[in-house]
């Protein structure tokens, strides 16, 4: 039984070697690394073309908008009702594109902006306040870009991005990134489309995903991080299989003990 108890210590001991990283593969940027494999500096590797989408503005979309004209203060209408950056909660303050594809701006009335992309929509706004403002500057944002991420990720949640598009692996870099067990080989993602659940898998270990349609999101994705089963082998099995060897372990000490 002590042989055996010996021989289980040292597996033990084995993999827990193993499992060591060295000192040098951890460090940040040493004087001298002397360690192999490393890439060469300023070496391109490889060049992947982007497919970045348009996203275009629809219904339920809320804008911010800041106007800067050289009209003077007392006439400009939009002064006192523009949206401040960093506002408790600057949705409230935001302008609604309605079922209609327009807003609605004081004095100015309704203008068209469903179904234009972000720089078109600033072009349209623009146009519309030049017979009212003196030389106006749109700056745009949309508010509502908003996607969720669950699973084996740092923190999970929704989250709200002020960005006209942003990529997968920059959503999940905001959510904390992945856990240790998370299933890297298949993520999946979540689009609602025309009414439907659309679902799509990703692989971060394919480098080819940078030029996937997909690696872009859309407003109101959800990104899916399944565990690996060595989650559950480790939380489960792992720990039967530790509690169960530490019983026996104790018992075998005292029947020893008792024996002498």
């Amino acid at each position: 039984m002590r042989k055996t108890l010996i021989a289980w210590w040292f597996v033990l001991g084995m993999a827990m070697f193993a499992s060591c990283v060295p000192q040098k593969k951890l460090l940040l940027l040493q004087e001298n690394p002397e360690v192999k494999d490393q890439g060469e500096a300023d070496e391109l590797l490889k060049t992947f073309d982007l497919k970045k989408p348009v996203y275009t503005l629809r219904a339920g979309d809320v804008l911010s908008l800041r106007v800067q004209t050289t009209t003077p203060q007392e006439y400009d209408f939009l002064s006192a009702g523009t949206t401040t950056f960093g506002a408790t909660d600057p949705v409230l303050d935001g302008y609604t594109i309605d079922e209609a594809g327009d807003i609605l701006l004081p004095v100015v009335g309704k203008v068209r902006l469903g179904g234009l992309s972000m720089p078109d929509a600033r072009i349209a706004v623009t146009d519309a306040l030049k017979p009212y403002l003196a030389n106006p500057t749109v700056n745009l944002r949309l508010l509502t870009f908003r996607y969720t991420i669950v699973g084996e990720v740092g923190r999970q949640g929704q989250f709200t991005t002020y960005q006209d598009n942003i990529n997968m692996m920059e959503a999940i870099a905001t959510a904390g990134g992945l856990n240790p067990y998370a299933n890297r080989g298949e993520i999946k993602l979540i689009r609602y489309e025309e009414g439907k659940a659309k679902m799509y898998a990703f692989s971060l270990l394919d480098e080819d995903m940078l030029a996937m349609n997909n690696f872009y999101l859309q407003p109101d994705d959800m990104i899916v991080v399944d565990p690996l089963p060595a989650k559950f082998i480790r939380e489960n099995v792992l720990g039967t299989f530790s509690l169960g060897f530490g019983i026996i372990a104790s018992a075998v000490l005292l029947f020893t003990r008792l024996s002498r």
